[in-house]
């Protein structure tokens, strides 16, 4: 009887191990597991590449708060033009750069003159204007008119520093007029010109700035389409003219 009890206690305990070896997760819950390791040296590098946007992103949104309105030339502004709201607009620079024209005192530029040619999306410095126009005591805006082959290849521009030549005919040989500042230039007009020889049809007409004493030559050559200019500077100030 006792060894019929030993028996089946020994098959009990046998029949536990069994259940206990098949049951999934048994054997790997009680396998040691390793501990994790920490990577401080990460962690600072992620931490300092947080608060380094962070700085980036502040500094930008400074300067972008200390750029400054000033004033911009919205159109092309010939030499000794009488300056209007139309030619002026607002943009924004980085920093206070001296001779700009902050937007706060657009209108004291209102009522000037250009010294010098603008072109358009210029900054607008102080040094750009003038309060004196163009015609000045002893001076003149004459009309000319120009056939082709009679101006520089490339034009001319306002602002541009001329020799006004007559041209000879015959025994009369040419003569040098004076010099002349172009304040405007029109666009080729490919009509006949009515003046003079014929021979010409592109023409152009600029108006330019001489001396009154010249005033008789020039009309006269121009009058006759006897008159060439020759170029001698690009983008001339009205200054000392």
């Amino acid at each position: 009887m006792s060894s019929t009890a030993g028996t089946e206690s020994a098959d009990r305990q046998r029949q536990r191990e069994q259940r206990r070896a098949s049951t999934p997760g048994s054997t790997a819950s009680r396998l040691p597991t390793a501990p994790r390791r920490r990577r401080p040296a990460v962690a600072a590098l992620a931490a300092l590449l947080v608060v380094g946007g962070a700085l980036v992103a502040g500094v930008l949104a400074v300067r972008m708060d200390e750029r400054q309105p000033v004033i911009q030339v919205s159109q092309d502004v010939g030499v000794g033009q009488k300056i209007t709201t139309a030619d002026l607009t607002e943009t924004r620079v980085a920093g206070d750069l001296p001779g700009l024209v902050p937007k706060a005192r657009a209108g004291e530029v209102v009522g000037l003159f250009a010294k010098v040619a603008m072109s358009k999306g210029q900054l607008l410095d102080k040094s750009m204007l003038t309060r004196q126009g163009p015609l000045q005591a002893g001076k003149a805006a004459v009309g000319i008119v120009l056939a082709v082959g009679r101006t520089p290849a490339d034009g001319l521009a306002s602002g541009d520093l001329v020799q006004l030549v007559r041209i000879g005919q015959g025994s009369t040989p040419p003569a040098i007029i004076g010099q002349a500042t172009v304040l405007a230039v029109s666009k080729n007009d490919d009509s006949s010109s009515t003046l003079g020889d014929r021979s010409s049809n592109a023409v152009q007409t600029a108006t330019v700035l001489i001396d009154q004493t010249d005033i008789q030559a020039v009309t006269d050559a121009s009058g006759n389409n006897k008159i060439a200019v020759a170029l001698l500077q690009h983008g001339a100030s009205l200054e000392g003219r």
